[in-house]
């Protein structure tokens, strides 16, 4: 019988070893890989960084891939959505989803722009178009739009968009490198998009990024800026810049991470076919939907759960894993426009980020994950599922007040949901 009780109730734990929800894919020997011989040549040469070598010709590789005529590597994810950004008129508006990484928002801030937050499409978790159109007034200069955990947005409609209002139409693509939209991987489209290198995503460098862009003058204008705001031919300071360099050292191992992009996406997938076989008919528990013309890399592997149907809300079920040994995150939870820092905000109502915030658990989902424990990560949640009533009983013998005040608060606000979409 201790097979069949989760393992808060003192059911036997079927993972052997605790499973991590992020893992960098990372080479199992420096010689094998050839890592080694790189390393030797960059130590060799002194150049350390300084958009040398191995900087440009994982730009060029970036370039060939992905069909665009301008990859700029940087830093990070962070530093390049900061340069772009830094293109922009001053004090002028950016429509952004709240429902998004914390560093999407302060980019905005630290360009001296203002945010304006919109909400988004809750089954996608991208940006809402109605949203959009509706928050455009004469003081926005900028869309930008977030392909979240790797899902493309709907793209084409946001370039229609932008076009008609004669706005910047930029893409946040941080998790999103290898991810497709009609056929064509990401990087080419709106008037720029920033990825992340960074050591969970599906290609890293430890740390890293790149802006990609098909339009010259705007990548003339960020290869300055993201160096110093120095100019190589009119040898002058021409704006106030960014220290983006990456390192020679992480340039190599996104080259070799580049490598293995194809492979480590593939199998992604397949732990991702064995969620939604295993998962798809249990009460409460609802995927990221990806548009017909979408390919997504899945980067992460989202939930909603509804507390109401699944009898547990997010926040339950993540600690309940935990003593699982299985690790999950909850991303954006609260979104961006309800956190301490964003207070000015907090008053703003945008109802499917603050649900899908509430309801959000991702699983684990990387290179390293076996199809075995994908398995067993399904039959616990299966298992708990299977108990929800003797769990809340637990958290509530325990006096667990975050997590029962959590429980309780979601249970009321989705019947308050309901009764209002019902016209009670």
């Amino acid at each position: 019988m201790a097979q069949d009780k989760p393992a808060v109730l003192g059911g036997t734990r079927i993972v052997s070893e605790n499973i991590r929800c992020c893992y960098p894919l990372v080479p199992n020997d420096i010689f094998s890989s050839g890592l080694q011989s790189a390393l030797n040549d960059v130590l060799k040469s002194g150049m350390l960084s300084n958009f040398s070598k191995y900087s440009r010709n994982l730009e060029n590789q970036l370039r060939d891939l992905l069909g665009v005529k301008h990859v700029l590597t940087v830093a990070n994810g962070t530093t390049g959505l900061e340069i772009l950004l830094s293109t922009l008129p001053r004090d002028s508006e950016v429509l952004v989803p709240s429902y998004t990484f914390s560093s999407t928002v302060h980019a905005i801030i630290i360009g001296r722009l203002k945010p304006k937050f919109v909400d988004i499409d809750k089954e996608t978790c991208n940006i809402s178009l109605q949203e959009v159109k509706s928050k455009i007034t004469k003081s926005t200069s900028a869309i930008l739009a977030v392909n979240v955990f790797g899902n493309p947005c709907q793209i084409h409609e946001l370039e229609e968009i932008a076009q008609k209002h004669q706005l910047k139409l930029f893409f946040d693509s941080a998790a999103a490198i290898g991810s497709k939209y009609k056929g064509r991987l990401l990087g080419s489209f709106g008037h720029a998009e920033v990825f992340s290198l960074s050591s969970t995503k599906v290609v890293n460098a430890g740390e890293g990024g790149f802006i990609a862009t098909n339009d010259d003058q705007l990548a003339k204008e960020l290869d300055c800026r993201r160096n110093y705001g120095y100019s190589k031919v009119d040898k002058d300071c021409l704006h106030v810049g960014f220290n983006g360099k990456l390192s020679e050292l992480n340039a190599i191992f996104a080259i070799w991470s580049l490598r293995n992009m194809e492979r480590s996406i593939s199998w992604r997938k397949k732990v991702a076919a064995i969620y939604h076989e295993q998962l798809r008919n249990i009460a409460g528990i609802h995927f990221q939907k990806t548009l017909e013309e979408c390919d997504p890399n899945f980067c992460n592997f989202p939930l909603a759960i509804d507390s109401k149907e699944f009898g547990l809300n997010a926040s339950v079920v993540h600690e309940c894993l935990k003593q699982e040994g299985v690790e999950t995150l909850r991303y954006f939870c609260p979104p961006m426009h309800l956190t301490k820092a964003y207070k000015e905000y907090n008053h703003h109502n945008l109802e499917q980020s603050e649900i899908l915030s509430r309801q959000n658990l991702c699983l684990p989902i990387h290179s390293h994950l076996s199809i075995e424990q994908a398995q067993q990560i399904c039959f616990v949640i299966a298992r708990i599922h299977r108990h929800t009533e003797e769990v809340l009983h637990h958290y509530r013998a325990l006096g667990d007040k975050r997590l029962m005040h959590k429980h309780e608060s979601e249970a009321k606000n989705s019947l308050l949901l309901s009764s209002f979409r019902c016209g009670a």
